[in-house]
């Protein structure tokens, strides 16, 4: 007897149990508004990176390997005497390939020869990421290209107080995002009593990168323009 009084016990209390959750799932969920927000900063870029390339052609891998390592000694040599220190100079890439030897044109059988084509070649390529001031990237870029640099892979900047205007960006767009809120809630006769959660995604935005000049009379006009720092936030607040 003392058993079948506890499983009806056991049985009752799964019973009011299920009948609580299914009450907290009828209650109705309190008012809340969700926004997304953004905040942004302009800045003048101060530090440009540049992707400097040097490669060669050769009919022998070992030609090929060398010329191009000779080349880039003369080009960080001369980077160097830029005043840039060789920890802003960094390879970033190098490569050897073997190319196949082209096929001659088919001609006209009444205009056949015996021509053949020669046997293929060796490409070698290697890339150097060079970072410098804005203000000594112009005269950077052409002496690289006077050392021997013969293709770029674009320049691109950046700031040195990066994290700063982040920040500043964030707050932004978290005042940007409560004057919304509030707004809202103005419209709808509400009060916004607090804040329930609030995440962030960091977005930037930048100039195009500048293609390298191939041949150089003088600086290269290096002109960073005004970039921009973005922070997108979204936030949602509880309301009454």
């Amino acid at each position: 007897m003392n058993a079948f009084r506890s499983v009806i016990l056991i049985g009752v209390l799964f019973a009011l149990a299920a009948q609580a959750a299914l009450a907290q799932e009828r209650e109705p969920r309190p008012p809340a508004i969700s926004v997304t927000a953004t905040g942004s900063v302009d800045y003048v870029p101060d530090i440009a990176r540049m992707q400097i390339g040097i490669r060669a052609e050769a009919k022998s891998a070992a030609a090929a390997s060398n010329s191009v390592n000779q080349t880039a000694a003369q080009v960080v040599a001369a980077i160097e005497r830029q005043g840039i220190n060789q920890r802003n100079i960094q390879t970033s890439g190098y490569n050897l390939e073997y190319r196949e030897p082209q096929s001659p044109q088919p001609q006209p059988a009444v205009m056949s020869t015996a021509a053949t084509s020669g046997g293929g070649s060796y490409v070698a390529s290697e890339i150097l990421q060079v970072t410098t001031p804005v203000g000594s990237a112009g005269a950077v870029l052409d002496a690289a290209i006077n050392a021997g640099a013969n293709t770029s892979y674009g320049l691109t900047y950046q700031s040195s107080n990066a994290d700063a205007l982040y920040r500043t960006a964030l707050a932004r767009a978290v005042a940007s995002a409560r004057a919304t809120a509030q707004a809202i809630a103005s419209a709808a006769h509400l009060t916004i009593v607090s804040v329930i959660s609030i995440g962030n995604a960091q977005e930037s935005s930048g100039p195009a990168p500048m293609a390298m000049r191939m041949m150089a009379s003088g600086p290269a006009p290096v002109l960073p323009g005004t970039d921009t720092v973005t922070a997108t936030i979204y936030a949602v607040y509880a309301v009454r």
